[in-house]
């Protein structure tokens, strides 16, 4: 009876090897930087001193970079694109594959066929037997699609995006229309993902919701159903207050002026209270996610609060400090 794999870091360094040329490609051509896909903003949403009534604030950033060699090469490149994306996909599965203790193959139908045996992944993906079935599902109908770009002529590139279809055996399958935006989403998904199963990136809670609703993006391609994901949005929301107590804050108005914010959209926020005497800020406490999403009115009862001391930011307008400003 074979072990079950342990994908220990020697695997890990495996997985890195194989998959490194194919990675910093794309890495390059997208510009995926952990940094760049989950930014840190100011804080997004203020409520003043002795003010129940928020104050939204929208912050956004333009690159420019003059002679830039993307766009060009996105516009003219996206078979090269897809074909290393699968093949970064392609080398994922193998390598689950041969941790599992199924022999290398360069016949993808054999690999298709040991995927259907339901080998474990990486705890990452096998903890999420959603991931586990739509990585499967986007192996299947991409495999072909690849055969297509490499060895026949039935797809068209233009501007960035495809339009290809199965051409194995010489029969013509469904035509996908793949557009520059989804196969963006989709290099993006397969890189991070790699990231995720290495340890690189931690897969927290909103990357999570983030990798849901790229894949419910994705549904053509993986072609099952919609996971039902909100974009996620993630903001910080910081409240002035007056007194000695900073877990004097009613949380369920803060999400409820939030959920009428961004109707559309899934979201969650870290909370920064500032503390604030005869005008002037004096302490700063920070609280994730993590803490204020189970919490409810009696919060202050189970909540350490010198544990989320931080520093005062630099960033005061003297109007949030001044209880007589409209």
């Amino acid at each position: 009876m074979t072990p079950p794999p342990i994908f220990d870091a020697n695997s890990l360094i495996k997985l890195a090897e194989r998959t490194e040329y194919e990675t910093w490609l794309l890495e390059a051509v997208y510009a995926i930087i952990q940094q760049e896909l989950f930014p840190s903003w100011p804080d997004g949403v203020i409520y003043p001193v002795g003010k129940s009534k928020a104050q939204f604030f929208v912050h956004g950033r333009i690159n420019a970079i003059i002679g830039d060699w993307r766009p060009g090469f996105l516009n003219a490149g996206a078979p090269l694109v897809f074909v290393s994306t699968f093949k970064l996909l392609d080398m994922l599965i193998e390598w689950i594959l041969e941790e599992n203790g199924i022999p290398s193959t360069f016949s993808f139908h054999q690999k298709l066929q040991h995927l259907k045996g339901s080998p474990i992944f990486p705890p990452v993906i096998e903890s999420r037997t959603w991931l586990k079935e739509r990585l499967t599902g986007l192996y299947s109908t991409l495999e072909p699609l690849r055969g297509t770009i490499i060895h026949d002529k039935h797809f068209t590139a233009t501007d960035g995006s495809i339009r290809v279809a199965s051409s194995k055996k010489g029969v013509i399958g469904p035509l996908f229309e793949i557009s520059a935006s989804s196969l963006r989403k989709l290099a993006v998904t397969i890189v991070s993902l790699l990231k995720y199963v290495d340890g690189t990136w931690h897969l927290d809670g909103f990357r999570e919701k983030i990798l849901r609703h790229d894949l419910d993006e994705l549904a053509a391609l993986h072609r099952l159903p919609l996971l039902g994901q909100k974009p996620p949005f993630h903001t910080c929301v910081r409240v002035y207050l007056s007194g000695s107590d900073p877990l004097l804050i009613d949380l369920m108005s803060i999400r409820s002026d939030l959920a009428a914010r961004y109707v559309n959209q899934d979201c969650s926020f870290d909370l920064r209270v500032l503390m604030v005497r005869d005008e002037n800020v004096v302490e700063a406490y920070l609280f994730p996610w993590s803490v204020c999403a189970g919490q409810g009115a009696d919060w202050n009862r189970i909540i350490n609060v010198q544990r989320y001391r931080t520093a005062i930011p630099e960033d005061i307008q003297i109007e949030h400090l001044r209880t007589n400003v409209g």
